[in-house]
């Protein structure tokens, strides 16, 4: 009895192990290969399954705040998630007491599904008024499948100052001056096509990546950190204005957009018209594109949120948000 009770270290069995009265009738469980286990109350899982079922009432009140298309449908995946996640702790139970599961498998995969369910709890009774990023962290505790498969990406534009060599990471919209350098380091979660382009403030633009030239190219391996350019800096002229670099990254090659980057290369399309925009590029007027993109786009559903940024540290983390494909990022560099 005392080794089973050594074994059975579960947070919410409360109960289960505790010392009995012995002329009290025992709750042990005789399996059939002659062996006894002390009995689990399950009750103390309906009780979680019932504040998962609050949580979720909730959260189809509040949302998950991430908008767009996807809001409808990642609610969906997180409610049905956590409410079969309960049932499965309800039946785990069942099993352990008809001795189907042995209680070291047991504890493993109980201990997992309730830490997840708490979490879900207090996550959700978090989120009102919260930012995306609380929504999102409710959408990925409860599909960590999906989202472990989704980009994202770690980027970081660092400056250095004119006739210093100490690398700052700047932050979008600080002023630089001519003479000052820049570059963009991006690190995506997964394999992806990452693209960065840069508009001046005379309106010319610039493909900063992918660059043959400089050994750049697509797709980039998961987990790589690119420094763009690979060596040396970006310098600012002595035309004032606002630079913007434009980041964007997919796990799919961006076949229209790369077909505008080909033509503004060869000098084939006006700078000013093709890089207008990220928008334009990836929703040109008519709605037709050589790359299947249905999601959040800012000039395309007048969105102007597309990932979730974390600011946990100086170096943003941007992620897609769930059902999205691509991630875009749009830093500005104030040119003064």
């Amino acid at each position: 009895m005392t080794r089973l009770c050594a074994l059975l270290v579960l947070p919410l069995a409360l109960g289960a192990c505790k010392p009995t009265d012995p002329d009290a009738p025992s709750n042990d469980v005789t399996c059939p290969d002659g062996t006894l286990r002390p009995q689990i109350d399950c009750s103390q899982d309906v009780g979680l399954k019932g504040k998962v079922v609050d949580a979720n009432a909730s959260l189809g009140k509040i949302g998950l705040g991430l908008g767009a298309r996807y809001e409808e449908g990642a609610v969906g995946q997180v409610t049905d998630s956590t409410y079969q996640l309960a049932l499965q702790l309800e039946s785990l139970c069942k099993d352990y007491n008809a001795c189907v599961m042995d209680p070291a498998g047991y504890q493993s995969a109980s201990h997992d599904i309730r830490r997840r369910l708490a979490d879900h709890v207090q996550l959700v009774g978090r989120l009102e008024g919260a930012s995306a990023q609380a929504g999102d962290a409710v959408w990925a505790n409860a599909r960590p499948d999906l989202a472990s498969t989704r980009i994202s990406v770690d980027y970081r534009v660092e400056a250095v100052k004119a006739g210093t060599t100490q690398a700052l990471v700047h932050r979008s919209g600080d002023r630089l001056v001519a003479g000052d350098g820049f570059r963009v380091i991006v690190r995506p979660s997964v394999a992806a096509h990452v693209y960065v382009l840069l508009l001046s403030s005379q309106g010319e633009a610039s493909v900063l990546y992918p660059d043959a030239r400089m050994g750049m190219k697509n797709p980039a391996a998961a987990g790589s950190e690119i420094a763009i350019p690979p060596d040396g800096l970006f310098v600012l002229d002595t035309a004032p204005g606002t630079e913007s670099v434009h980041v964007l990254v997919s796990q799919t090659p961006l076949v229209d957009l790369e077909a505008r980057l080909a033509a503004l290369k060869s000098g084939a399309a006006r700078p000013s018209g093709v890089l207008e925009d990220v928008g334009n590029l990836l929703c040109p007027p008519g709605g037709t594109r050589g790359v299947t993109y249905t999601k959040t786009a800012a000039s395309c559903e007048g969105k102007t949120h597309r990932g979730v940024v974390y600011r946990k540290s100086e170096t943003p983390r941007v992620v897609a948000t769930p059902g999205d494909d691509v991630v875009v990022i749009q830093h500005a560099l104030e040119h003064g």
